[in-house]
């Protein structure tokens, strides 16, 4: 292990080390501004891609095209929270609606109700439940609590203080008939949908840390699903599967966004961006699987 010794440097320090390393900063006043409200540790993520080698710039590279990436991966990490919102607000919708139909409102109370091969899943949803149901602040779980006697909170106030997360981990538990009924119109096994899910979550996560979309090869792969052959030799770790997917989903599920058109907007938007590094090839917007509607 080494001793970690580097000291606080000043704005203006901080842009004489990069400078040292090779960046072109033509407005220093400008530099700082961005350095005081972005940090040189945050913005140190998007240095990496345009190393020479270590710690070197490659010749040319500028602290306005650094700033550019940045607000481009904002603005797709805004994009793309906003979407994989609306698929997990439907999600709730539809797990409350189907569950409450098949059982009662309560019935997720009961273990019988849920199919899964290791019970631990089924504890670890009471006890995540219960730990919310404590922790929240939403009026309508302040005024189920003094109004009704039932300890238990409906299902449908449970999806609405659970994470996403957790969302995605009760669903892994749902017993087929009910996840057939949710699956409807989606046309996804339930392998591939779980493993969708748990995507989403991750790639949700790191967009409400605003941590970088841009350029990143994601732990998480997605499954591609064989029966479909618009997705085959589609990437597994890059942003334009998860963009696929989403946009597969909200298609699916008739919402009004137009993800695709959407990313083609903001790539308008900053002609500059390498994309190839996220798996946007050339003519990327003419591929077969864009055009899914999600039903076939």
């Amino acid at each position: 292990m080494t001793h970690y010794s580097k000291p606080h440097l000043t704005y203006l320090e901080q842009i004489k080390l990069l400078q040292s390393r090779g960046l072109i900063i033509d407005d220093i006043q400008y530099a700082s501004l961005k350095l005081k409200h972005i940090s040189y540790y945050r913005l140190s993520a998007y240095f990496l891609p345009f190393y020479e080698k270590e710690n070197i710039f490659i010749k040319g590279t500028t602290f306005d095209e650094i700033i550019d990436v940045y607000h481009f991966d904002k603005e797709l990490r805004n994009l793309t929270f906003s979407a994989i919102e609306k698929i997990e607000i439907f999600l709730r919708t539809s797990i409350a609606y189907n569950f409450s139909k098949k059982f009662d409102v309560f019935g997720y109370t009961k273990k019988e109700n849920f199919c899964m091969k290791n019970m631990d899943g089924f504890s670890w949803l009471i006890k995540d439940v219960k730990k919310e149901s404590n922790r929240t602040k939403e009026t309508f779980v302040k005024h189920f609590k003094s109004t009704y006697t039932q300890e238990n909170l409906p299902i449908w106030m449970v999806v609405e203080i659970i994470s996403f997360g957790s969302l995605s981990k009760l669903y892994s538990l749902l017993c087929p008939d009910i996840e057939k009924e949710i699956l409807n119109g989606i046309e996804l096994s339930s392998l591939v949908f779980r493993n969708w899910l748990h995507l989403f979550s991750y790639i949700r996560n790191i967009s409400a840390h605003h941590s970088r979309l841009w350029n990143r090869q994601f732990v998480i792969k997605a499954k591609i699903p064989k029966h479909k052959k618009e997705f085959k030799n589609m990437l597994n770790d890059r942003y334009i599967t998860v963009a696929i997917l989403i946009n597969y989903i909200l298609n699916a599920i008739e919402d009004t966004l137009d993800y695709k058109n959407e990313l083609i907007v903001l790539f308008d938007k900053y002609p500059n961006i390498n994309l190839k590094n996220m798996g946007f090839v050339n003519d990327w917007q003419n591929l077969t699987v864009w055009n899914n509607e999600g039903k076939k």
